[in-house]
């Protein structure tokens, strides 16, 4: 697992002071970047061995508020060829959960158009995150 603390914008409330729904799929982006970007480093060539997102799905359990102190916790709970998904549980400081979330990505070439087989280090890297 791979957490990811997120700084709640004021942006992020709706008239309730609630995170505003649209917000959570910003959270699991910024914390799956963070997710590669510990084990691959900045020198990746994400144009040749990319990611497209396929599918989101998000199930609210309790309101995030915007002074609310949050982290993002990512795994991955699938590995296909081309494809895995990720999961992701936001927890605020008291350890309640307040958000799940799953990601279907495909791993994508953007220089050929052209989807592409996941690459050995991008595979390690969600074996050694791999939760049943």
């Amino acid at each position: 697992m791979i957490s990811t603390k997120i700084q709640i914008r004021f942006a992020d409330g709706d008239l309730g002071g609630h995170v505003h729904n649209a917000a959570y799929l910003h959270y699991f982006e910024s914390a799956r970047i963070n997710f590669f970007i510990q084990d691959l480093g900045e020198n990746w060539d994400w144009k040749k061995f990319g990611f497209i997102v396929k599918k989101n799905t998000i199930e609210y359990q309790i309101p995030v508020y915007i002074m609310d102190k949050i982290q993002v916790d990512v795994n991955c709970i699938h590995i296909g060829d081309k494809s895995f998904t990720l999961s992701y549980h936001v927890i605020d400081n008291k350890g309640l959960l307040k958000t799940y979330g799953e990601s279907v990505i495909v791993c994508f070439d953007y220089i050929q158009n052209k989807t592409i087989t996941i690459p050995g280090e991008v595979k390690k890297i969600l074996e050694s995150h791999f939760v049943k």
